[in-house]
Parts: structure tokens; C-alpha cells; sequence
């Protein structure tokens, strides 16, 4: 059902309404059309109940003269007297509503206790039952048809049959046959196209409502994800209903302490920095006439291990707010050129195969994070493949190298910093443990991944994963 929602708020909102207004409209609907049809059938049925009932009290009072079964008590009505009543002769089935109503407007007629039968259908021309009722009650009330029955009508055309019954006091029954016209069905239609009218106006009023909110939450969320990218603050403008603006300004407030905290951060690291290089400096050169050579070499190469960790620890602050420009770069000859220089120095570095695909990256930074993975793998593995694949949305940069893998473990802290394997990748290899630490974070700032997976029978994969430059436009524009 969940895949069902669309992902996005006005999408998932419009869906909601439109269910919630679809449910409401059918059962209003629903309601309506029966409280119409009630009134309508309760219409229909009142005249023909009010004339029997005045018919019924005038007979009861002044009793007819012995054999007459039919009167006539105006231009409208004529009735007949029978033993029995027309709705059991012919198996109609009794409407209790009708029957209740008749009783009493028998009653307030002055008919005590009344015995009533009623039935109300709705009939064809071409009914068999309706037809041999109204011959029935043609042959008993000779003479020309009065207006109760009405004009003659086709054959199919649909009418509403009305049989009403009274026992009189002497045992007989008085009843009458009418056929109204069917109701009308425009009501229908009209209900109808109010509710769609309605539903159209709601549901676009809760989608302009959405657009509101979603437009300045779209931006923000675009503008959180950017915080801490250039170093400068993300503003966003504040619009939209009063409290969307003001979690917008309060996120450019934060926005704004959190770049001048990250800059404060900057120059403290590079003051550190400066500051270490100076004394490192001056203790090497003192290094330089140390004895003996053995003591020397290993204090120079302490120094060195710590001049690289330091450096380390500063491109690893400034990941993320590199002030180098995006450009759109064909990524299999960056890699190539990387590999390429690699093997110029004699390292086992060798090129696969490569697919052209240009997307946005910052030169100086990608090859960084290429050379920071291709010097694990010719470190820790002794050899380094490098290849490019692409597909409709992504390029992937692969680094190969044939050394035992990783474990699990391993694989999931690899990105840590200051990580290192407890067997083959340790110190004594050389290295900082953040190199693969910066090439994640350089990824990350390509909007992109670092994964790292074992090869089958042995060894380890890096890929580099980001989009290309159409897929991160289409973003951008979505955004």
C-alpha cells in the first residue's frame, strides 16, 4: 500500500484528499439522493392517500345503495367496493410506511380504527399484474375511464402504481388504483455535478495550500544539505504561510553560526598547523647531525610520519568547503592521466577498461582521492587495476588491486579515521589511516559514494560512484 503514495508532500497530500473528498462526496451523495427519493415517493403517494381517506369517510357515513361497487367522487377519483382487497387477490407486497400513513389520515377523518392495505410499485405499461389489476378494476366501474388512471400511456413507459384498501364497517373493502408519474431523475444528474464541482474546488484549494508549504521546505531542505559546502552561509527566502518563515529564519540563523563557526575552526586548524610545521622544521634540521645514523634516520622518518598525519588532518577539515570551482571533465581521462603517471615511476599501476563519461567534479580534489585509494591498493595489495564504467545515470571509478580483502568488519569501519587492519594494513606499512577517510569525504562532496567490496577469489574493489552531469542537473531543477 505504502508504494502505492507518492513520496512527495503535495503528491501524498493530494492523494489523501482526493480519497478522503471521493469517500464524502459518494455518501453524501448517497444521502442525498435517498432523502430526495423519500421525499419524492412521500409526494407522489400524499394525494392519492388524502382523496381515499376523504372518499373513505364520505362512504363510511352515507353507506351506498345495495350492488353498487363504483363511485365517482370527483373528476379525478372513483373507487370501488369489493370483498376482498385487490393487493391480496394479487399478491402485492404491502408498503408499512404507505399503510401507516393511510391509517392515519384515516383517523383524522374521523375512521376509528381502521383496517388498511396498501402497496406501491413501480410498474411497465406492459406489467401483466398492473395491467389485469386496472382491467379489474375497469370492469368493476363501468362507464368511461376516469382521470385517476390517466391519459393512455406506452407500452414501456415506466409509472408509479399506488393500491390502497380500507375494510368497512359491513366486512367489504373500498379500494383505488393510481398510477402516478415516475419521479423525476434530474436530480440525479444536478447532485451529481454539484459534488464534482465541489471536490474539483477543494481538492485544487488543498493543492494550492501544499504548493505553499512544500516550495519553501523544498528549498530548505536543498539549502540544509549545502551547509558547511563553500564555507558560506545557505539563505534561504523566507515565504510561505508564518510559521514555514519562521523555521526559515531560524535555519539562516543557524546557518549563519555554523559558517562562522566552521571558518573560525579553519583558521585555528591552519594557525595549529603553521605553527607545528615551524618547530618540526627546526628539529630536523638539528636531526641532520645527530649520531649515530641508524637514531637519525628513524627520528627524521618519525618527523616526516608526522609532518604527512598533520597535513592529513588538515585536508581532512577542509573536505566538504573547497573553494575549487565544478567542472564538467571527462572522468576516464582524468583516470587515465592519474594511472598513466603512476606507471611513468614504475608502479604496478595498469589501465582497464574505460567508458567516456563527463561529469561535475573539482580536478584538484577527484584525483586526490584517486591517488589516496590507488596508494592503498598497490600498498596493501601490491597492484592497482584502474577502469571506468557508466550507465544512464552514474560513472563508477574502479580500483582493483589483488591483495586478501577485507572482513566484514573491516569493510564497515575502512572510512573511519585513524583506521587501520589489524594484520597486513598497519603502521608498519606506512600511511595515516585517513586515506581512505578523504577519499570518502571527497565523494560525498561530488554528491557521490565510496564502496569498497571484496573481489571473488581475492582481493578488494574501490569504486567512486557519482552521478553525471545530465542526472545532477535533472536534480538540481527538480530541486
Amino acid at each position: 500500500m505504502r508504494r502505492l503514495l507518492p513520496r512527495s508532500l503535495p503528491g501524498q497530500l493530494a492523494a489523501v484528499m482526493a480519497c478522503a473528498l471521493l469517500v464524502a462526496s459518494i455518501v453524501n451523495v448517497g444521502l442525498v439522493l435517498g432523502e430526495r427519493q423519500r421525499a419524492a415517493f412521500i409526494e407522489q403517494t400524499g394525494g392519492p392517500i388524502a382523496r381515499f381517506a376523504d372518499a373513505a369517510a364520505t362512504i363510511i357515513a352515507r353507506p351506498p345503495a345495495s350492488g353498487r361497487q363504483s363511485f365517482e367522487f370527483s373528476r379525478r377519483s372513483r373507487y370501488m367496493l369489493q370483498q376482498t382487497t385487490p393487493v391480496a387477490d394479487f399478491g402485492l407486497a404491502r408498503d408499512q410506511g404507505v399503510e401507516s400513513r393511510l391509517a392515519t389520515a384515516l383517523r383524522e377523518n374521523g375512521v376509528e380504527s381502521p383496517v388498511v392495505r396498501a402497496s406501491v410499485r413501480l410498474v411497465s405499461g406492459a406489467d401483466r399484474i398492473g395491467r389485469q389489476l386496472s382491467e379489474f378494476m375497469r370492469d368493476a366501474a363501468p362507464g368511461p375511464l376516469p382521470r385517476l388512471f390517466g391519459p393512455p400511456r406506452r407500452s414501456n413507459e415506466p409509472s408509479l402504481e399506488v393500491v390502497l384498501s380500507v375494510q368497512l364497517p359491513d366486512g367489504g373493502w373500498l379500494s383505488s388504483l393510481t398510477h402516478q408519474p415516475e419521479p423525476a431523475r434530474g436530480d440525479a444528474f444536478l447532485i451529481g455535478a454539484s459534488t464534482i464541482t465541489t471536490f474539483v474546488f477543494v481538492l485544487g484549494a488543498a493543492l494550492w495550500i501544499v504548493g505553499r508549504l512544500s516550495r519553501p521546505l523544498r528549498e530548505l531542505a536543498t539549502a540544509a544539505a549545502q551547509v558547511g559546502d563553500t564555507g558560506e552561509p545557505q539563505q534561504v527566502v523566507a515565504r510561505g504561510p508564518g510559521d514555514v518563515q519562521q523555521t526559515i529564519h531560524a535555519f539562516n540563523a543557524m546557518s549563519r553560526r555554523v559558517s562562522q563557526l566552521l571558518r573560525e575552526k579553519d583558521v585555528m586548524l591552519g594557525a595549529l598547523g603553521h605553527d607545528l610545521r615551524t618547530p618540526l622544521a627546526s628539529l630536523r634540521i638539528r636531526l641532520e647531525t645527530m649520531e649515530p645514523e641508524a637514531e637519525r634516520e628513524k627520528a627524521i622518518r618519525t618527523i616526516e610520519e608526522t609532518t604527512v598525519l598533520l597535513d592529513d588532518i588538515l585536508d581532512l577539515s577542509r573536505q566538504g568547503r573547497s573553494r575549487e570551482p565544478e567542472k564538467a571533465m571527462d572522468i576516464s581521462t582524468l583516470a587515465q592521466d592519474v594511472a598513466e603517471d603512476y606507471a611513468e615511476t614504475g608502479a604496478p599501476v595498469t589501465i582497464g577498461d574505460m567508458c567516456k563519461a563527463v561529469a561535475a567534479c573539482r580536478p584538484v580534489l577527484f584525483r586526490r582521492a584517486l591517488r589516496n585509494i590507488i596508494d592503498n591498493a598497490v600498498t596493501y595489495g601490491g597492484s592497482a587495476r584502474v577502469s571506468v564504467e557508466c550507465d544512464s545515470d552514474h560513472v563508477d571509478l574502479h580500483v582493483d588491486d589483488d591483495g586478501p580483502g577485507m572482513s566484514a568488519l573491516e569493510l564497515s569501519l575502512a572510512a573511519e579515521p585513524f583506521f587501520r587492519g589489524e594484520t597486513s594494513r598497519s603502521r608498519s606499512t606506512g600511511g595515516t589511516g585517513l586515506g581512505i577517510t578523504l577519499a570518502d569525504a571527497i565523494a560525498r562532496a561530488h554528491r557521490g559514494a565510496l564502496v569498497l567490496q571484496n573481489r571473488t577469489p581475492h582481493g578488494l574493489r574501490a569504486t567512486i560512484r557519482i552521478p553525471l552531469v545530465a542526472k545532477r542537473a535533472a536534480a538540481q531543477a527538480a530541486s
